[in-house]
């Protein structure tokens, strides 16, 4: 099924932490994060590694997404020692060795509305290999990795903000490639996203967040039992309609709320809400803080958390 109901609701945002040129040997030992990490090389290759599985070796061209940003090791080979990101970003991030030789790379962070996708996010692997030249990766991704690779090489004017387009750009086509084309396990988001019963109901919810949905309603449009709808539901995406419901709205909100200047009334009402008071405790209470505190930090949408950098 066509997963663009949920993805055209996705902001997200690349964020270079480190860019480099290095000769000899480095390596990079970053802690774990709320956020999603990735690695590019542009230029020579480096071994990437996490606990619990396999080396993998990147080569040029190469980029390594870190969905649920766990604790790893980022080494120009499988011997190198490393030092913690903080100590790398101080003493080489932005140094170019002027040797062919020199391995060209790119750190950083993706930046996405964590609440709205968490059940995609907890769905991915720990690690996704974008490999430059493999036929199991979309054309159009190898044509936006090419992208990529010609930008870090040839730095230009403005060639930061085409990299970070280029990154968020990259993330979208990871998150579309993996819910339409993958085999996801049984029990995962992206197993919901599968099952056309169940997919039908979550376009209903991302498409109409407005629409007075009960679970009576969602169980008739994925043509289920009230019953059965409600177990297939929970199962595969981890949590009630309900609460999936509600995220989804509140996710919708915050964007309204950076992106627009409706009022916060007009913007619980787009989202489902029939009272202002009910929506801003709901709010509050997913969010941890008011639709005012909200608006007031007008953060660009997507914006990750803090990366520790220690």
């Amino acid at each position: 099924m066509n997963a663009d109901h949920w993805l055209k609701y996705i902001t997200a945002e690349g964020i270079v932490i480190s860019q480099s040129h290095l000769k000899g040997d480095w390596g990079i030992e970053m802690a774990s994060a709320d956020g999603s990490y990735f690695h590019f090389v542009a230029q020579g290759g480096a071994f990437f590694s996490i606990d619990g599985m396999d080396e993998v070796q990147l080569c040029a061209g190469d980029l390594i997404v870190l969905p649920q940003g766990d604790a790893h090791k980022l080494k120009r080979t499988k011997n190198s020692s490393t030092v913690s990101l903080g100590h790398f970003v101080k003493h080489s991030n932005g140094l170019h060795r002027k040797d062919p030789d020199a391995t060209s790379f790119l750190c950083g962070a993706i930046g996405i509305d964590r609440h709205m996708v968490m059940p995609a996010i907890k769905s991915l692997p720990r690690s996704l290999h974008l490999k430059a030249g493999s036929g199991n990766v979309a054309p159009t991704t190898i044509e936006v990795l090419k992208q990529l690779r010609t930008e870090v090489e040839n730095a230009q004017l403005g060639s930061q903000v085409v990299i970070r387009n280029l990154l968020s750009t990259l993330f979208v086509y990871v998150l579309r490639e993996w819910s339409e084309n993958a085999k996801a396990e049984a029990g995962t988001w992206f197993s919901a996203m599968q099952n056309p019963h169940i997919a039908k109901a979550l376009a209903c919810i991302h498409e109409r967040p407005n629409h007075n949905w009960t679970l009576d309603r969602l169980a008739q449009e994925a043509n289920l039992s009230r019953s059965t709808f409600a177990n297939q539901f929970r199962d595969s995406v981890g949590e009630t309609p309900h609460s999936y419901l509600t995220r989804w709205r509140l996710g919708i909100a915050a964007q309204l709320l950076n992106q627009t200047t409706l009022s916060i009334g007009e913007i619980a009402y787009k989202v489902g809400y029939r009272s202002e008071f009910s929506f801003n405790r709901a709010f509050k209470a997913a969010r941890g803080r008011t639709a005012a505190k909200e608006r007031e930090s007008r953060q660009p949408q997507g914006t990750p958390l803090l990366v520790p950098t220690k």
